[in-house]
């Protein structure tokens, strides 16, 4: 259903005409008192008009949502290459029980297997680099 194809209606806009200019446009919404109340007086705290800081808190939205679309997208590249096959495939094997093995330094160590980064803890752990 398009929201704005009604041309009769007072309220209505023609989106083609918003794609041709670069004026700003007003936009309306209800809120609680107390919270145009807050808005209003981070505004002034900033030296901004009320309309100017909304806009601002807008952008920002939209830039950070921009941001969290590549950091997802990173944290899942990482994440596939930690939880690989290998690493799940023992985790599935070993899941909830206790290990127990000798950490790099000789030391005995239990690690109780509840998710995959408990599989790569004992791994990581087992042993020592020949540069250290």
């Amino acid at each position: 259903m398009d929201l704005f194809a009604d041309q009769t209606s007072p309220k209505a806009f023609d989106l083609d005409e918003f794609n041709k200019t670069n004026r700003k446009v007003t936009v309306g919404f209800k809120c609680n008192p107390m919270l145009k109340l807050q808005l209003a007086n981070d505004a002034k705290e900033r030296g901004l008009t009320l309309s100017e800081y909304v806009e601002n808190l807008l952008l920002t939205l939209e830039e950070n949502s921009e941001l969290d679309h590549k950091q997802i997208d990173d944290l899942s590249d990482r994440l596939l290459f930690y939880e690989n096959d290998k690493l799940l495939k023992l985790f599935r094997k070993y899941n909830g029980q206790e290990i127990e093995f000798k950490n790099a330094d000789g030391d005995s160590m239990h690690v109780t297997i509840r998710e995959p980064k408990d599989i790569y803890t004992i791994l990581i752990n087992s042993f020592r680099l020949t540069n250290d």
